[in-house]
Parts: structure tokens; sequence; C-alpha cells
């Protein structure tokens, strides 16, 4: 995937469709990028290419097949790519803690095709099964989601994934 395809409008017009923003971006961005060989378990499962299913944020639920043409690409240095229509529109990196409960992430945003919110850390939490994933952020700054669940205005995006076969 290249740099210059951050910068397809394409990509940029579904990026926003119905609200959807950096911290959405970061919801479905890969959760690897462990530096201790003791969550090398979670590193490696999540390691691949995951399709988006659902997208539930504020308490809204969203499964269209627009959804589904999200794609994010983790790698096992910890780097993640958010693919959109085959174009890539954010890019960041993640750290995990699997020995909470539930398990917490906090995901970086490194580079997004229109700039915005490049820096920005979001925290929350994640389950992961052996072909699917969950993932529930706090968008806008908010304190770390404890529950999988995304009411109206909780600030809160809850995306669920499944694992792509080669």
């Amino acid at each position: 995937m290249s740099t210059a395809s951050l910068t397809t409008p394409s990509a940029a017009r579904i990026c926003s469709r119905r609200g959807l923003t950096a911290a959405f971006a970061l919801a479905m961005a890969s959760l690897v990028g462990l530096p201790a060989a003791a969550r090398a378990n979670d590193h490696q499962a999540m390691a691949g290419t995951w399709q988006v299913i659902s997208i539930d944020a504020n308490g809204t639920l969203d499964d269209s097949e627009n959804v589904r043409r999200i794609m994010v690409i983790n790698e096992p240095n910890g780097d993640w790519a958010l693919v959109m229509n085959g174009d890539t529109v954010a890019r960041g990196t993640s750290f995990v803690d699997e020995e909470t409960n539930p398990k917490t992430v906090d995901l970086t945003i490194t580079e997004t095709n229109d700039g915005n919110n490049v820096g920005r850390t979001y925290p929350g939490i994640y389950e992961l099964g052996e072909k699917t994933r969950r993932v529930c952020l706090a968008m806008d700054g908010g304190e770390r989601p404890t529950q999988f669940f995304s009411a109206a205005a909780s600030g809160h995006v809850l995306v669920t994934y499944e694992k792509v076969e080669k």
C-alpha cells in the first residue's frame, strides 16, 4: 500500500460518511504492537487482514454493505492500515494489555488521508476470538469503556470484525 493512496478522494468521502471520524478509524485499526514476549499470543492472532462486520457508534448500529467494505491490515510489528474500497485512508500503531479484564488497547493515529487527528491516542477495550474480534473505543478523548456497549451519547464506538482467510 502506498502513501499516495491516502489522498484518494473517494476514500475521504467514505470515511466522512455517517460521521466516521478518525476515532472511528482507530476503532477499526489493528490491535497489535506488543513489545513484550508475554503478549505474543494476541499479537500473533491479530496479525493479518480483518473485515468490519458492524459498527455501533453512539448507539447507532451500521452493518450495511458499505461497512463490510472496510478492511484493517495488522502487521506483526504493531503497525496497522485502514483500507476502504481498496484505498488506504489511515495508518497507526497500537498497544494492548491482555492481562487486564477486559483487555485494553490504546490506538494512535500516525497518518490519515486528510491529516486530521494525527498523533491522537484513543483508549479502548477488546476481545479476541479465533476468527472474530470486538473493539470498543472512547471517541473524542473520553474515558476508556468498561463494557462492549455503545449507547446514545456515550462517545463510544463498538466495532465487530471477522478475519479474512487467504
